[in-house]
């Protein structure tokens, strides 16, 4: 702004230091910082650690100096008009010019709301002459399992302000850039409380105070992460840099999100390659949409700018590109010396005369071959069981003595710090930095509903495919599309199995997860989003680009009516009762949540969509002269397999496309007969 303001022009400061991995660390203001009125000049404030720095003390804050005295008023307020306050904060590196974050934009704006004055006659001035807060903002990570009704106006809002979000599922927590979309009150996934009761904060002569809602989240030590802002959790593993990659599902742990403007985004999920949850950004029947993006500018004409912007299914788009194009084949892996694969399934054919052939990423698979790959088309239920157990018996690092081993690990990664429980808790350590098992009897289950999901679906052409979700329209008249647009066949069948919370809700793998209070519950006042910051105030109405639904929330009270409900492109998830369980579960990807990556991680390397090895069986027989008697019988069995020559050898198994002669255009690969035998009657 170009007017005077406590924010205008300030720069806060963090003194050098250093920062353990996953260490959360709280700093504030530690002296008084005055500022002269109608000095728009820059000002720069220093933090301190919390512990050394009087964080009960409201004396050590920003003052901005009183302007020509007022006329007759006696009273104090925060109210605005139409120019919204929106500080944004950014944080980079002593000395450097680096972006290690930046969040755009947090909403301090609450209009004409009256609960944010205070009266100060003349006697309440002479005995209150230290500061005293007028109003409170605080801003958290939007949390499974924490309180957030308690901290709304009322518990039936829960579901406005972000306070219900897949935040581990549908948002990057390691990003950059957190911006506020379409019209989000505050940038996702970041919850704001507004404590503008005047009873909640301190009035004490001489001032100087204040109050426990500036501390209440850093109370303990050390902070507590993970489910809620204060309990048992106190580490939530969510990504790592795996020492060796074996599956291409490890990609997950990489951040790979962007959009046509920043890389590091947001709003896109983590843990995004091997995962097939849909985006709410984007309607399922597509994985790019173009929506327009308001920022509220302040005044009326017009009170926000637009942007258009493209959101992307992001982890559609990368198993797209990545599945059925690349492979780790982990050759050299073991040793420096040694051209054997690390990966078991993988196996050398034709050993090259050079073995740094094996480290070209072409000509590798010239040589390679997996050995019993398993094809995802099966629908032998006993077979999907067998690759699904082929993790038991196996330890993690974090095991303890009272781990069982007889059941499956899917950890999310070797790195947690945690042992898995059985049943998982949903809310403790094992459900944050741990990670799952399956038992006997939830891999039976699994592998029952991942027939179903086979013959729905299949067949699948690609890896991609079955990885994938299918694009439909949620509102088709097809009964199967809110199941086929929500997730891929893996990860329906992991839901669907009761190994996370069925999506219907009526079973449920996490003994401590309330269901009914982990759903997302998004706020709608009929058609139009209702108001992160609800009131009675009529708003003007923004719709969105695409089906000229409102966007923007009714009955503000601040007039900056942001909705998180806003976000969703497919509205009818939010009004259709049919649909409402379509919007999910808090918990919904934290690492005691299995998913399809957690899962493809360990069998990722071993699926395929086709058999390069095949059993040919062939019978013939001897008719007398007259046709009518059988004279001799023979019966016999050949195992033939795919190579990766070409039938013509004039091609070099590496080429492609336009440089293949016309006999290899038309019959691909080489079959070579691995094996023969002549059958008894008895083996038919």
């Amino acid at each position: 702004m170009n007017e005077p303001g406590v924010f205008n022009n300030v720069t806060f400061s963090i003194p050098k230091g250093q920062l353990a991995p996953g260490e959360a660390r709280a700093y504030t203001m530690s002296a008084p910082v005055n500022r002269p009125d109608n000095d728009l000049s820059a000002v720069t404030v220093t933090l301190a650690p919390f512990a050394s720095s009087s964080p009960a003390d409201f004396n050590n804050c920003i003052m901005l100096g009183e302007p020509t005295p007022n006329s007759g008023g006696n009273a104090l307020d925060v109210r605005e008009s139409w120019d919204a306050s929106q500080p944004t904060a950014e944080l980079r590196l002593a000395g450097g010019s680096a972006l290690l974050r930046r969040l755009e934009r947090f909403e301090l704006d609450n209009a004409y709301y009256a609960s944010v004055q205070r009266g100060v006659d003349a006697s309440t001035a002479t005995s209150m002459p230290q500061p005293f807060p007028l109003h409170l903002y605080s801003f958290q990570l939007s949390q499974p399992g924490a309180d957030y009704a308690s901290l709304l106006p009322t518990p039936d809002l829960l579901g406005t302000r972000n306070s219900t979000l897949r935040t581990f599922t549908d948002f990057n927590l390691q990003a950059v850039h957190f911006a506020k979309f379409i019209t989000s009150y505050d940038p996702p996934p970041y919850f704001m409380e507004s404590t503008d009761s005047l009873a909640s904060l301190p009035f004490n002569p001489p001032g100087g105070e204040t109050g426990n809602g500036f501390t209440r989240n850093l109370a303990v030590t050390p902070m507590a992460w993970g489910r809620a802002p204060v309990g048992n959790t106190k580490k939530a593993v969510l990504f790592t840099f795996p020492k060796t990659f074996v599956s291409l599902a490890q990609l997950q742990h990489l951040d790979l999100t962007g959009d046509d403007t920043n890389t590091n985004i947001s709003q896109q999920p983590g843990n995004a390659v091997g995962n097939s949850y849909a985006t709410p950004f984007v309607k399922r029947k597509s994985v790019i949409q173009s929506r327009v993006n308001y920022v509220v500018t302040g005044g009326n004409n017009p009170p926000a700018d637009k942007t258009t912007a493209n959101y992307y299914d992001i982890s559609y788009l990368l198993n797209a590109a990545l599945w059925d194009t690349f492979y780790f084949s982990t050759v050299g892996e073991n040793s420096s010396s040694s051209p054997e694969p690390l990966n078991p399934s993988i196996a050398i054919v034709n050993p090259p005369a050079n073995s740094d052939s094996l480290s070209d990423p072409v000509e590798a698979a010239t040589y390679l071959m997996i050995n019993g790959a398993f094809n995802v088309n099966s629908t032998n239920k006993d077979a999907w069981k067998a690759l699904l157990a082929g993790n038991r018996f196996l330890k993690h690092p974090a095991d303890t003595g009272a781990t069982s081993a007889n059941d499956a690990l899917f950890p999310r990664s070797l790195e947690q710090t945690s042992p898995s429980a059985s049943p998982p808790s949903g809310t403790a350590d094992d459900s944050f930095s741990g990670y799952r098992r399956l038992t006997n009897t939830q891999i039976d289950a699994l592998a029952e509903e991942l027939v179903k999901q086979v013959r729905l679906r299949g067949p699948f052409v690609s890896l991609s495919h079955f990885i994938n979700r299918a694009l439909i329209d949620i509102g088709s008249s097809n009964t199967a599309a809110p199941a086929l647009g929500r997730c891929g066949a893996l990860q329906s069948a992991i839901d669907l199995s009761g190994a996370n919370i069925t999506p219907d809700g009526k079973k449920s793998a996490l003994s401590k997860i309330v269901v009914n209070d982990d759903k997302l519950k998004i706020q709608m006042d009929g058609n139009t989003p209702k108001a992160d910051m609800w009131g009675g105030r009529p708003t003007t109405t923004y719709t969105d680009t695409e089906n000229g639904l409102p966007v923007w929330g009714s009955e503000s009270k601040d007039l900056n009516p942001g909705s998180m409900a806003s976000i969703w492109a497919d509205r009818t998830i939010l009004t259709d009762s049919k649909l409402i369980p379509e919007q999910g579960y808090r918990s919904t990807g934290i690492p005691g949540w299995l998913t399809q990556a957690d899962v493809l991680q360990v069998i990722g390397p071993s699926i395929a969509v086709r058999s390069d090895t095949f059993r040919i069986r062939a019978y013939g027989e001897t008719l007398s002269t007259d046709g009518k008697t059988v004279l001799a019988k023979a019966w016999c069995e050949a195992v033939v397999q795919r190579l990766p020559l070409y039938v013509d050898p004039a091609n070099a198994a590496t080429e492609r496309a336009n440089d293949l002669t016309a006999l290899n255009k038309l019959f691909g690969r080489k079959f070579q007969i691995v094996s023969f035998r002549w059958l008894s009657e008895n083996e038919i």
